[in-house]
């Protein structure tokens, strides 16, 4: 008999005392127990029940963020700061991080060449956020649009172009690498479709590219680049050299 069933039947004081608490255990059915014993196991149990549970749920999050595996550990610390560069997108990007901990909608534009730690640095974001059991989503610009021609093609089951956009508003978080490299035209306005769907549900996003602040702006149009401006952007510019090749200015 466990502590938790023994509390459900009738309890009768003994004389016997439990030695770690100090008081008269109580005779439930065959057994002797001590209540505040019991009490605290069945506390323990709780815990450890919704501790199980926590961590499966942790688990899901993670998974359904679908972080590059690459990047699956990638974090704040593990981020190699080499310069002044390094330091300033770091505190920029850990305070974003917080931001949106507390609620805040803002959204976030990372720009710079390849090679530069904007995918560190997003991941790292993602995996602060997912730890605090917040929703985020990693995809690039390439594969949302191709999520949503899917749709259109059925292989997506029961899925449409209005379903799949919802799907993305749903996140916390939405993290879009790589903005620029889909193929032009009908894939960026998919993409587009995206954004302003995020901005009417009020959902932050983290917008990363390879193009300059200037390019951006023309490739996203006027409308769009002053709804992701609602607020308060947080506009990070990783101007150093291809870090995969040794760059370090």
């Amino acid at each position: 008999m466990n502590a938790v069933s023994a509390l459900s039947i009738p309890l009768k004081p003994v004389q016997a005392i439990c030695q770690q608490h100090q008081v008269k255990m109580v005779q439930a059915g065959p057994h002797q127990i001590c209540p505040q014993c019991a009490v605290e196991f069945a506390e323990q149990q709780r815990k450890n029940t919704q501790a199980e549970v926590d961590r499966m749920v942790r688990e899901k999050h993670f998974a359904g963020a679908m972080l590059p595996e690459r990047h699956a550990q990638s974090g704040f610390k593990n981020y190699l700061v080499k310069h002044a560069g390094h330091q300033n997108a770091l505190n920029q990007i850990v305070a974003y991080a917080k931001s949106i901990l507390n609620g805040d909608k803002n959204n976030l534009i990372m720009v710079g060449p390849t090679g530069t730690g904007k995918t560190h640095l997003s991941c790292a974001t993602a995996r602060t956020l997912l730890n605090k059991g917040r929703h985020a989503r990693y995809i690039t610009s390439e594969d949302l649009a191709q999520k949503i021609m899917d749709a259109w093609d059925r292989k997506i089951p029961d899925a449409t172009e209005k379903s799949v956009i919802y799907d993305f508003t749903q996140y916390d978080l939405l993290i879009l690498d790589e903005y620029g490299l889909h193929d032009r035209d009908k894939r960026r306005e998919l993409v587009h479709k995206v954004l302003y769907a995020r901005y009417d549900r009020m959902k932050p996003t983290m917008l990363i590219s390879n193009m300059t602040i200037e390019e951006l702006k023309t490739d996203l149009g006027d409308r769009l680049w002053s709804r992701l401006q609602h607020g308060y952007l947080t506009v990070v510019e990783c101007n150093w050299n291809d870090q995969r090749v040794g760059g370090a200015a």
